[in-house]
């Protein structure tokens, strides 16, 4: 597994779900979409592979979590997708939540604490549409000034593609802490909620028929306390990137996503803020196919 220990900055890059599927807009073309990695040469794809970039959006500071997204092309379906501040990484910028925008693409907030306005970039990796494709959904309650967590998992006979997370409130206290896939099958997530009323929490698993050269790769890296980490799990050689996350085994509230997606074809990319006195281990993870 090629892992890449060096801190990038890279275009790396809730709502009910039924609200998601009624976004629609024409998607501009990225031009950030350079900062993209290339795919190894070699790599293969599945079907109508590609992926598409939006933004920059601006993320002002204040209260409300800034929404973003982005549809995949026409005849295509969304298998994974993640969005990621540019310009660096900050405490005062995290995720709220990332999630499939239904079928058709990948939907985001987040949040801006600070006192400047913040730029974000969101994707999707689209491919066709395989047998028995489908996201399935799993949500969770999520009390104030809590931190909850829950999985979503595929139905026999598929894999997982991608997973995301999902929250009901546009409000900045509440933020991920991990989104990851805990096997072929699952997909996992925790969020804080820090707001003064009582939150719904959703975790999405994009599932189908297992592709050719299917892999999850994982590494394991530790953020210092009060500092940021950044990493990028590479994919097999021969394959290329369908979906990721970051995971925090301790499961602290103050280890928290700040970046979670594709490093172009060859793999994923994460940030993570660790606001807390004590060093804490992450786990990132690339899910891969041919």
């Amino acid at each position: 597994m090629a892992v890449g220990k060096t801190p990038v900055h890279r275009w790396l890059p809730g709502i009910a779900t039924a609200a998601l599927v009624a976004v629609v807009a024409t998607v501009p073309a990225s031009a950030a979409a350079a900062r993209h990695s290339p795919a190894a040469v070699g790599a293969r794809q599945p079907p109508g592979y590609t992926i598409v970039n939006r933004g920059p959006f601006d993320a002002p500071p204040g209260t409300v979590a800034t929404f973003g997204f982005v549809l995949c092309p026409t005849g295509t379906v969304v298998w994974g997708g993640g969005v990621a501040f540019l310009g660096g990484v900050s405490p005062r910028l995290t995720i709220s939540y990332s999630a499939p925008n239904g079928t058709a693409g990948w939907a985001v907030r987040v949040n801006n604490t600070g006192t400047t306005t913040a730029q974000f970039g969101v994707d999707a990796v689209c491919a066709d549409r395989p047998a028995d494709y489908l996201p399935y959904y799993q949500s969770v309650n999520n009390p104030p000034n809590t931190q909850s967590h829950v999985t979503a998992a595929c139905p026999a006979g598929t894999v997982l593609f991608g997973g995301g997370t999902l929250s009901n409130t546009q409000q900045v206290g509440v933020v991920l802490t991990s989104a990851w896939p805990r096997g072929p099958v699952s997909f996992t997530g925790y969020e804080f909620n820090g707001t003064a009323t009582r939150q719904n929490f959703t975790v999405s698993a994009i599932c189908g028929q297992r592709p050719a050269g299917y892999k999850i790769v994982t590494n394991s890296a530790s953020v210092a306390p009060r500092s940021t980490l950044s990493d990028v799990i590479g994919c097999p050689a021969g394959t290329s990137v369908l979906g990721g996350g970051v995971q925090d085994p301790g499961h602290v509230r103050v280890v928290q996503v700040a970046g979670s997606i594709d490093q172009g074809a060859s793999g994923w990319a994460f940030d993570v803020i660790n606001n807390g006195p004590l060093a804490h281990k992450v786990n990132g993870y690339a899910i891969c196919a041919a």
